[in-house]
């Protein structure tokens, strides 16, 4: 199983699509993350373990789920065969003049999150037929017409070429929100108390992700979520999927490997400028994440 990360998109034209198809030998596993676009996810065959926003979603039939902008979540294939499509998309690409009827009934509602997209569209709900054949359509447009990149085998990612392809998958996305607008789809919600554990949790990451190089402790990272340490370290697990130090230990790994390739930093000085204070530790966690040592890695990768 190896991990995709979907996140780092702000500077690209939206929309962007990724395709997965999981197997045997490689099964897409989506990290913890949250980002600053909205994602329409559409499972389309096998099963998956979706966490949003602290609670766990069985996914064994076809359905559609939305991941709304600042959402954590994370995302796993659990079947050999499993494939889903992940449309991301950012709502500021729809702004209509401020005295539109669409602007002023659907979109500004959306955008300052007084109206909120369904959390799911499965086949119970009305529309559901409509909004998989809408979606299915830009999927077949998006590999037809888009530009290709692989991420990992069992996850590609496809970009729109010019003005007409972002003005045909404008329109079918239109589509589809008309579709949900009509099937009474689009709903009023309150902040839910998991909603709220989660922002808790994102400030943990973040705050880990800004100060890696310092030497940090439980009792820091426990603190910020207000939880005794016993209970943070539990309840960061279950909903990061990673204990938090070896959280940790694996940003300041991948913080390494960028300096290892990009500069000519010794190994001693990046452990250092890393978090990792003492080199035998360093390379010690490098290679239990990595499966090699730094100078095997660098070697590797500079060729």
């Amino acid at each position: 199983m190896k991990e995709e990360n979907r996140s780092g998109l702000s500077d690209l034209h939206f929309p962007v699509l990724f395709s997965s198809v999981s197997g045997k030998r490689e099964r897409l596993a989506v990290e913890a993350e949250w980002h600053d676009y909205d994602e329409l996810i559409y499972f389309q065959e096998g099963e998956f373990q979706l966490y949003l926003n602290l609670k766990e979603k069985l996914i064994k039939e076809e359905c559609l789920y939305f991941i709304p902008k600042g959402c954590f979540h994370r995302i796993y294939a659990t079947s050999d065969k499993a494939v889903e499509h992940s449309l991301c998309f950012n709502l500021k690409d729809f702004r209509f003049l401020e005295n539109d009827f669409v602007e002023q009934k659907f979109f500004a509602p959306l955008r300052e999150e007084e109206h909120f997209f369904p959390e799911e569209i499965s086949l119970n709900d009305m529309g559901f037929i409509d909004a998989v054949q809408s979606f299915s359509r830009m999927v077949q447009y998006f590999h037809k017409h888009g530009l290709r990149e692989e991420s990992i085998e069992s996850c590609k990612k496809y970009s729109l070429r010019g003005l007409a392809d972002h003005m045909h998958m404008r329109a079918e996305m239109l589509h589809l929100f008309a579709t949900m607008e009509g099937m009474g789809l689009i709903r009023e919600k309150s902040p839910t108390e998991e909603g709220n554990k989660a922002e808790l949790l994102k400030e943990c990451i973040l705050y880990m992700e800004e100060h890696y190089k310092e030497k940090l402790y439980i009792h820091n990272l426990s603190s910020l979520c207000r939880l005794n340490e016993q209970y943070f370290t539990r309840f960061f697990g279950n909903h990061v999927g990673l204990p938090p130090l070896e959280y940790l230990n694996r940003y300041r790994v991948k913080k390494a490997t960028d300096l290892m390739i990009k500069t000519e930093e010794k190994i001693v000085d990046i452990a250092k400028n890393t978090g990792f204070h003492n080199q035998g530790n360093f390379i010690k966690t490098f290679k239990t994440i990595m499966g090699e040592t730094p100078n095997q890695y660098r070697k590797r990768m500079l060729g």
